[in-house]
């Protein structure tokens, strides 16, 4: 059974769960099954799909790409980002545009936080940020 929760998912995760020389590849591995398995409702925003892609090049072919790009817009919501959004990102004034989209993103659609491995560059945003390892917690609380 699907819980309450809208979970806004960094780049950063999936890219941790898909390369498993990254340090925390065990706990997105974890994580992501629970977006997989119906635990809470995850997001993601469209241009991280695009910048997987182009990460995971060295690791993957193309046809792997597409197939765990297909697997993640059958699982997840993708949010798309306009014009707007991009405006609202920039008044963020981060120096990060790609985190400050996200930011605007999860805040537009009101999730209820954000899980990435680069918390300090969302201190920017009015959604809770917490790391894959806190959010385990938390959702394996709410079981």
């Amino acid at each position: 059974m699907e819980s309450e929760f809208k979970v806004f998912v960094d780049t950063n995760v999936i890219a941790n769960w898909l390369i498993p020389t990254n340090v925390c590849h065990s706990e997105a591995t974890e994580f992501m099954r629970m977006c997989f398995g119906g635990v809470f409702s995850p997001f993601v925003s469209s241009h991280s799909l695009t910048d997987l892609f182009y990460i995971t090049r060295k690791h993957f072919t193309p046809d792997e790409r597409f197939d765990f790009i297909r697997l993640l817009i059958n699982s997840f919501a993708v949010l798309i980002e306009d014009s707007a959004a991009f405006s609202d990102a920039i008044a963020l004034g981060s120096p990060d545009l790609e985190d400050a989209i996200q930011i605007v993103c999860a805040e537009r659609e009101n999730v209820d936080f954000i899980v990435t491995e680069n918390i300090k560059d969302f201190s920017l945003s009015s959604v809770p940020v917490l790391s894959i390892g806190s959010a385990l917690k938390k959702l394996k609380s709410e079981e």
